[in-house]
């Protein structure tokens, strides 16, 4: 069971907090939810789960029709869409880059206003927040943001379902993100953990730290639920920490050639089971996936090829983690992957469910 602590006197969220306009529920970023609401997506991610997608479709669902538009490559996001859909009966339409004229020959909000026409609810995969939030001020069905420059939150409601299948709860519990410690998928975990009374450590250089903005937030939000926060370059941090948390150290939409800016801004925070080590036993490791750890996959063999010779640590292909750790028992990498399903199902459900007139 989810609890969460009684709350506290509201702080005054900062300049970058801007809301969307329209009526409808949308699921653009944890933040907009309210702690009931957060809580009660992972309990039916967690019941979904356990009836594993079986028998979840609903009358809100049934014959419902959905889009989406993925103006980036996507493995998990899109098979989780398409899939949750599926099991839902929902009637399901893929549009990748090039399919329609979404911000190219047609502006967001007239397209916004045209689909809306056509299906129930949209999912939009953007290059930057202000889009999705464009979309889902001109449309009149609910949205959901499946990535952007500034957030995921579909990963962290699948996140904080992992963490409450493997520990049985979420509150009390402590996650260290080592690296890219304040990018889009770290931004949402940070709320989600945070809204449910869970405490957060940001691990890595001073680049990869929030501005004094973004921390002056998520102050207010551990104030708020009673947990903490904090961001530090030390990895003795990891000490005592129940999750180790990493994205990768280069966005897979970012050019190849910024590796080595990029390898020589983290060395030092690989993660290896030296690490793991200093965390608590039962520490669990987690990664939002595709890792670059040692694999057969090209982002493995140009590190290797390409970047062994000036950074010895990645000789073996291996970057934000060792082969070694990514498949320790402590690794629960591929359950993570499988809940972004029953956390998508639950998401399409809620909304559909909360916005029916």
């Amino acid at each position: 069971m989810i609890t969460f602590n009684k709350k506290k006197t509201a702080q005054p969220k900062p300049e970058i907090d801007k809301h969307y306009k329209s009526d409808f529920k949308h699921l653009l970023r944890i933040r907009d939810l309210t702690p009931q609401e957060l809580s009660s997506l992972v309990l039916d991610a967690y019941k979904i789960k356990m009836a594993n997608s079986k028998k979840i479709a609903t009358t809100m669902t049934v014959g419902k029709k959905a889009v989406s538009f993925f103006s980036k490559s996507s493995s998990r996001t899109k098979s989780s869409w398409e899939v949750a859909c599926s099991n839902l009966g929902i009637f399901s339409s893929f549009n990748n880059a090039t399919d329609s004229q979404l911000g190219n020959k047609e502006s967001i909000a007239d397209s916004a206003k045209v689909f809306s026409q056509y299906y129930d609810i949209a999912g939009w995969r953007c290059m930057k927040y202000e889009d999705i939030l464009t979309f889902a001020n001109n449309a009149s069905v609910p949205c959901v943001n499946l990535l952007c420059d500034q957030n995921h939150p579909t990963q962290a409601i699948c996140d904080l379902l992992t963490i409450l299948v493997h520990f049985r709860r979420i509150k009390g519990i402590k996650i260290a993100f080592i690296g890219a410690c304040n990018n889009n998928v770290a931004r949402s975990l940070i709320e989600g953990i945070l809204m449910c009374g869970g405490s957060y450590v940001g691990i890595g250089p001073k680049a990869a730290h929030p501005t004094q903005e973004e921390l002056s937030f998520y102050q207010s939000l551990a104030s708020q639920y009673g947990g903490t926060v904090k961001f530090s370059t030390d990895l003795i941090e990891v000490q005592g920490v129940d999750v180790i948390y990493q994205d990768v150290f280069l966005d897979l939409g970012e050019q190849f050639n910024l590796w080595p800016s990029r390898l020589a801004l983290y060395h030092g925070y690989q993660v290896t089971k030296d690490v793991m080590a200093k965390a608590k036993k039962e520490c669990i490791y987690m990664h939002c996936l595709p890792a670059i750890n040692g694999s057969d996959s090209n982002y493995s063999e140009f590190v290797k090829e390409r970047l062994s010779k000036k950074f010895p640590w990645v000789s073996k292909g291996e970057v934000e983690v060792t082969a070694e750790v990514f498949n320790s028992a402590n690794s629960v990498v591929f359950q993570q992957a499988q809940n972004r399903l029953f956390a998508m199902e639950a998401i399409l459900r809620w909304l559909l469910a909360v916005n029916h007139k």
